[in-house]
């Protein structure tokens, strides 16, 4: 692995003359001028450069065609935060193949993207810009490099033989080295005068005697190197210090710097020095505390850190605090130490959180309380141990809470009772459990069979009465004991049958074609028979069991095999008990006999997607000569498929799709093939759209009437004057003298007669005769099967009066 350009190490360059040129050469960069992968994963570091070993990933673009087999590169890396996105950097200083190197001006091969983890792998693509002619003299130098240096090691051991065999004036071998000057040389022809040699010159890059470039802008600090040219070791030739492409971030340092404080704003700013650290991590102090403007930290009136001052006799507290602030990386200064503060709270008693003071010498329970208070940010506080209240005293009583202990012995209820006491809030509390009163007297017991069972001892054939203690008390009668033995027993008996009858069923063994009959157990209490246990059989008296069909002759509860074409008949199972006749023990089931199935053709199952139809047929039995249909219409399986024939094609209207233009009812149609089945009934198989179809005219049409009564006014007056008021309230006054006719209003309805005065004297044959006249119209209402309604104007079809 090469060296940082750093660490100022002496680098050979074979080729002096390219060098020199290349010095004297204008640097042209050239974007992207090969691409390289790193050979191993390598961390990025914002901190310090890293180096990295780089393989190439593809034939660099240069002018002329270079041959990069066998070479990699060697450089350094780093992380950078750009603008809030991270940034890698990579500098090329080394190219390498086997042990041979050429070294690179770090400034002129550079590559920076953006990264967005804090490894590179292998497979990460790095392209690098960089000087092209410096590229190619390179790889140049590394591809001619092996036989030249093995040139060049054979004429260096010529020379140093040459320069290690001179003769001193004794004649003796001079020089260092013991085996040279034990050789003898033979005798050689005396030169005129010594031969001249070209110097031996060498170049080195170094950073020493170059100060570091300190950018405070940039926040950066970048290293500088110069070249030497050095001829027989000697430096005869020294460039001016330049960044050599190595960087390092100057740092912020607040540990050796106090936070200076402003008492008078409550706040504290921190303060830094300034530093960096180079490769071999020595630090650098770039400068000394100053304030960081950026940053303060908020001065706090800190209460929780100081214990409150308690007054317990005037139940009153008071605050204490400290000046404090929350200084970089969360490490809490203090600033002034606790002191009384102008926060004060009053006392308060809690009683719920201590329990009373008992003292049954003295028959009495005392209430006790604890101080707290309540700060301001209402944060509960308690100040003190609960502290008895002597005006709260609370008499203790005797409560009859208890449950009764009991005295068999005696017939004997004694009375238990708790002590209690009841607080001011009306709450009860028990002092004692329940013990033997001391007032109360014990209370006398009686025994009560009435509510007993008796206890049965069947293997001894015995049952023995039981009885319940029982005692009165405050006038309820209360239960002592549950149920107990006495002294009195009962003898076992066995009851097989009473008047006749049996008292059990008898049970049945259908597998061995049994039935043996049971009894029950009774004891004779008070004369009295009792059962005292259930019904068990009796062996010995068996019942033979026999099957019959009667009774389960109906066809429909027999078991229909369709698939094997059989039928099972059905049978129950009976005994004949004495004196009772046949017994039935079970319900029809399935048995032996037989019924083979008979079969009718009955109509086809169809399949119309496949424009098929299979046969289906009826099944029936013959049961006692009488048929019975088992299935219709079934299809047996394995019945073979009959097709389909096309009868013609025709449109299907689809009704539900139906729509309306106007009172025109429009119907779609679908194109259907039609095929007749094979019992001639027909299947439309839908393939298409068809003719839309015209269904007629749907409105409903009513005619509607109106009379618009008054609108005319015939006034036939012979000797009389008629005064009528028109629709506008127009006054008209009709008058004929002794003339006949008349005179007729219309067009201002309604007319309405206000008087009539006459007959005028003198006129034969007065006449005083009024007609008004109604108007009779029509229009016709259409309803669309939309619901929309229109109607026609009004007409006029007669008048009435």
């Amino acid at each position: 692995m090469a060296s940082s350009p750093a660490l100022a190490v002496a680098q050979t360059v074979t080729d002096p003359a390219a060098v020199s040129a290349n010095a004297e050469q204008e640097v042209i960069i050239k974007e992207d001028l090969f691409s390289v992968a790193p050979m191993l994963e390598t961390e990025l570091s914002a901190d310090n450069a890293v180096p990295v070993e780089l393989q190439f990933t593809s034939t660099p673009n240069t002018t002329e065609a270079v041959d990069v087999t066998g070479v990699s590169a060697e450089g350094f890396t780093r992380k950078v935060m750009v603008g809030g996105d991270e940034i890698a950097q990579v500098v090329v200083t080394r190219l390498k193949k086997d042990t041979n190197y050429v070294d690179l001006a770090a400034d002129r091969f550079t590559s920076q993207f953006g990264v967005d983890s804090d490894r590179l792998t292998p497979t990460t693509a790095i392209s690098v810009n960089g000087d092209e002619a410096e590229f190619v003299r390179a790889i140049a130098q590394l591809t001619d490099q092996e036989p030249a240096e093995e040139e060049e090691q054979e004429a260096e051991a010529d020379k140093t033989v040459e320069d290690d065999t001179s003769v001193d004036e004794d004649g003796k071998s001079g020089g260092e080295n013991p085996i040279a000057g034990g050789y003898e040389t033979p005798d050689r022809l005396a030169m005129d005068e010594e031969e001249e040699r070209e110097p031996n010159v060498s170049y080195r890059v170094t950073s020493e005697g170059c100060e570091h470039d300190v950018d405070l802008i940039s926040g950066v600090v970048r290293q500088q190197s110069l070249s030497q040219t050095l001829e027989d070791g000697v430096v005869t030739a020294t460039e001016a210090c330049s960044p050599n492409g190595t960087v390092w971030p100057i740092q912020k340092s607040f540990e050796a710097c106090e936070d200076i404080v402003d008492l008078d704003d409550m706040v504290a700013k921190p303060q830094f020095t300034s530093f960096y650290t180079d490769d071999k991590d020595a630090r650098y102090e770039v400068s000394g505390c100053q304030v960081d403007d950026a940053e303060f930290y908020a001065i706090n009136e800190d209460f929780e850190a100081c214990a409150p001052d308690l007054n317990l006799d005037g139940e009153t507290v008071t605050f204490l605090s400290q000046l404090t602030y929350r200084g970089r990386g969360g490490k809490n200064v203090t600033v002034a130490e606790c002191a009384p503060s102008d926060k004060t709270f009053e006392m308060a008693r809690d009683y719920n959180v201590c329990s009373d003071l008992v003292d049954l010498e003295k028959g009495a329970a005392n209430a006790q309380y604890s101080l707290f208070y309540v700060d301001g940010k209402a944060s509960r506080h308690t100040v003190s141990d609960c502290l008895p209240d002597e005006e709260m005293a609370f008499p203790i009583v005797e409560k009859e809470n208890c449950t009764f202990d009991f005295d068999l012995v005696n017939g004997k209820a004694i009375v238990n009772t708790s002590l209690v006491y009841t607080t001011d809030r009306n709450v009860e509390v028990s002092v004692r459990e329940c013990g033997p009163s001391e007032t109360i007297e014990p209370i006398q017991m009686t025994a009560d069979v009435s509510n007993c069972s008796l206890r049965h001892d069947f293997a001894n054939g015995l049952s023995t009465e039981m009885a319940m203690w029982t005692y009165e008390y405050e006038g309820q009668l209360y239960q002592a004991t549950p149920c107990i033995t006495t002294e009195n027993t009962y003898t076992h008996s066995r009851v097989f049958e009473r008047s006749g009858i049996d008292v059990c069923p008898p049970i049945v063994d259908l597998a061995n074609g049994q039935a043996a009959r049971q009894y029950r157990t009774e004891i004779t209490r008070d004369g009295v028979h009792e059962v005292v246990a259930a019904c068990q059989p009796d062996e010995n008296n068996m019942m033979s069991v026999q099957s019959t069909e009667f009774g389960c002759e109906d066809p429909s509860s027999f078991d229909h095999d369709l698939i094997a074409g059989v039928s099972y008949g059905r049978e129950r199972f009976y005994y004949d008990a004495p004196g009772q006749g046949r017994v039935y023990v079970t319900s029809c089931q399935e048995s032996d006999r037989v019924y083979t199935h008979s079969v009718e053709p009955a109509g086809w199952k169809y399949n119309d997607p496949g424009l098929r139809a299979q046969r289906l047929v009826d099944v029936s039995i013959n049961v006692n000569g009488k048929g019975y249909v088992v299935a219709s219409s079934y299809l047996q399986p394995g019945t073979s498929e009959v097709a389909y024939s096309h009868l013609e094609d025709r449109d299907e209207p689809n009704f539900d799709q139906r729509y309306y233009e106007g009172c025109i009812e429009l119907v779609p149609t679908s194109r259907a093939h039609v095929y007749t089945r094979p019992d001639g009934t027909t299947y439309a198989h839908i393939v298409g759209e068809g003719d839309l179809f015209n269904n007629g005219d749907k409105c409903e049409r009513t005619v509607e009437e109106r009379v618009r009564s008054g609108v005319k006014i015939n006034l036939a007056v012979k000797g009389y004057v008629a005064r009528v008021r028109d629709g506008s309230g127009n006054i008209h006054s009709v008058r004929n003298g002794c003339n006949t006719g008349g005179k007729t209003l219309e067009g201002n309805p309604p007319y309405q007669v206000l008087s009539q005065n006459g007959p005028q004297s003198g006129c034969r044959n007065p006449s005083n005769k009024v007609s008004i006249y109604s108007a009779h119209d029509e229009r016709t209402k259409t309803v669309t099967p939309a619901g929309e309604v229109t109607y026609s104007n009004w007409k006029l079809v007669r008048w009435s009066s």
